[in-house]
């Protein structure tokens, strides 16, 4: 009597189906799980930019950079400026896009507006109108 080792024809078709579902189960999975990764390197890089942005403000207040001048904000002009004052080594990237493409509100700008008149930098926002996992937008962050 022969005695073949191995797998039948069929339990190599069940395999392969076991393993297609399962394939099909995580991949929406890890799409989640990228997307979500990426949201928290916003969060951080947002949040890294306006610490700098607040500690500008407080440098200028205290007269660290020099004069104050009259009817100035005291924010810096742009995000640049906080490169220069070594309050960053570099401009983020936004992990939405790859870029360093942040929307920036000034003091004179409306808190809600997506639209500056880029007077100075007083805020920060990702420049992208997709929508979060909570079902926010990016840009509202």
């Amino acid at each position: 009597m022969i005695k073949n080792k191995g797998l039948t024809f069929i339990e190599l078709i069940i395999s392969l189906a076991i393993l297609a579902i399962l394939a099909a189960v995580a991949f929406p999975l890890s799409e989640v799980a990228i997307k979500r990764a990426k949201e928290a390197e916003l969060r951080n890089n947002l949040r890294e930019l306006r610490i700098s942005i607040d500690k500008y403000k407080e440098n200028y207040d205290k007269g660290t950079y020099g004069i104050k001048v009259v009817g100035a904000s005291g924010y810096p002009k742009t995000l640049e400026e906080i490169l220069n004052k070594k309050l960053l080594r570099k401009i983020p990237l936004n992990p939405l896009t790859g870029k360093d493409d942040w929307g920036t509100r000034s003091f004179s700008d409306k808190y809600d507006t997506f639209i500056s008149d880029k007077i100075d930098v007083f805020d920060v926002f990702a420049n992208t109108d997709e929508t979060a996992l909570d079902g926010s937008k990016y840009k509202s962050w």
